[in-house]
């Protein structure tokens, strides 16, 4: 077994999360040890999708890794609601990748814009089909089990019906666009309803909407209920399903996913560039800090509220690295959350976005780093990297954060939005001048990816006997 083809629903180098980077340390990693890999991947933009333009699919080198990449052109190409999941079109254009590439495996780091029907396809090719999960895309179509009140979500009731007030209302877009939609490709229509008066337009526009919306909720509606079963299916048809953290396991077999089939791995990370960071620069001060994206599941906003309960006088800094304009209303609230009148924020500072090559340099500015995800977040790679420079980390006591941050050993754990907890954290490492050496005394070596891929190398070898065994 020696050709394997891996899949992620974003990749480098439009694409630089904690998904695309464990995907492409593990190819990388598969090919120091022979192996022949290729990466298929979707390429979504962050916002709106509806006016992609372009090639279908497109194909480069990256960090010597071949990319085949699904363009919106394609994946958006006879969108319906069903497609997210199940996706005619691109298991049809992945068939011809498999029998150009001629992979022994088929390894699935992400299926999200590429959908579940690549799993169909390979297996009706008699190929073996491995899985790890890096969210829970598998039983949640919002993949964060987080419900729009904020609401921890344990996955789909029965017949999906919890799931018909979270996941199928953003199916449909929202006013403003659907307005933009009949100025574009009803011109005429628009033109009639902009020469009426402000209230009888925009009632017009909102009942027109209305009847929009009435006429395709029976598609979303089928399309969420069917959701989950096709899922299942899916998921059950794969010979193994690797799972970072116990809590994904049992929510898993919760939604019955074979138990068999599933395989405690733990992410790995590259620790190499990391260990000579271990030491941190002089301050005066704490520094705290915060590495990710700006989107309100990450709960930066929570942070920045934390910080500011913080005595005016304190000795401490907050320094959010990540990109304001990627989610650009978030980021408009943060700025909105620092303002000049509210307390400390002086101390706050935006550090923009830098290049992985530089993550422990920045480490090495940072006395403990604040991961406040309001979601179970599986397995934060900024954590492991954080630990790996022997940096405390304070995070939600939730899912694969808890498995990962182990209270009052390598760091702190608060509860779920829960800005007065946090407080109370931070204010602890102020206040005991003690505590932070032990935390960083409590750090042990983190897990590399090449102990990660010993264990995915291991799972190969089992689904090559298996099927050897069943030929």
């Amino acid at each position: 077994m020696r050709r394997v083809l891996l899949t992620a629903h974003k990749f480098f180098p439009a694409h630089r999360a904690g998904t695309e980077v464990l995907t492409l340390k593990v190819a990388q990693e598969l090919m120091s040890r022979g192996y022949e890999v290729m990466v298929v991947a979707g390429n979504p933009p962050d916002l709106d999708a509806r006016h992609c333009a372009g090639p279908q699919t497109s194909d480069y080198v990256y960090e010597g890794i071949p990319v085949h990449i699904v363009e919106e052109p394609l994946r958006l190409k006879g969108y319906t609601f069903r497609h997210e999941y199940w996706h005619p079109g691109i298991a049809a254009h992945f068939e011809g990748v498999l029998e150009r590439f001629a992979p022994d495996l088929v390894h699935i780091f992400h299926a999200q814009n590429l959908s579940a029907s690549i799993i169909e396809v390979s297996r009706r090719k008699q190929l073996p089909v491995v899985f790890s999960a890096m969210d829970f895309w598998l039983i949640c179509p919002v993949v964060q089990l987080r419900r729009p009140d904020g609401a921890i979500c344990r996955g789909p009731s029965c017949c999906a019906v919890n799931c018909l007030t979270c996941y199928t209302p953003q199916l449909f877009p929202p006013l403003c666009e659907f307005v933009e939609a009949i100025e574009k490709k009803y011109s005429s229509v628009f033109d009639v309803l902009a020469g009426l008066p402000a209230p009888l337009k925009n009632l017009a526009l909102e009942g027109l909407y209305r009847s929009y919306a009435a006429s395709k909720t029976p598609a979303a509606v089928r399309a969420t209920i069917e959701r989950p079963d096709v899922l299942r299916r899916s998921a059950n048809q794969l010979q193994s399903i690797m799972v970072p953290t116990k809590v994904m396991r049992d929510l898993f077999i919760g939604k019955g996913i074979r138990p068999e089939l599933i395989s405690h791995v733990p992410f790995g990370i590259d620790v190499a560039p990391l260990l000579p960071y271990q030491t941190k620069s002089c301050s005066d001060n704490l520094r705290v800090g915060y590495i990710g994206t700006f989107s309100e599941h990450k709960g930066v906003d929570l942070l920045i509220d934390a910080f500011q309960k913080l005595p005016p006088d304190c000795k401490a800094t907050l320094t959010l690295y990540g990109d304001l304009e990627q989610f650009p209303e978030y980021g408009e609230r943060l700025r909105s959350l620092c303002n000049p009148s509210r307390p400390n924020s002086a101390k706050i500072t935006f550090a923009g976005t830098f290049p992985n090559t530089v993550l422990g340099e920045v480490m090495s500015h940072l006395d403990v780093l604040v991961v406040p995800s309001r979601w179970y977040e599986n397995t934060p790679l900024v954590i492991q990297s954080a630990l790996a420079t022997k940096t405390p980390v304070i995070a939600t006591d939730l899912g694969g954060m808890s498995e990962l941050v182990k209270h009052e050993v390598n760091g702190l754990l608060f509860l779920l939005n829960d800005a007065d907890a946090l407080c109370s954290q931070l204010s602890r490492l102020l206040d005991d001048s003690s505590l932070l050496g032990r935390l960083r005394d409590g750090i042990a070596p983190e897990r590399t990816v090449s102990e990660m891929v010993d264990d995915i190398e291991s799972i190969y070898r089992q689904v090559e006997q298996q099927r050897q065994v069943g030929s």
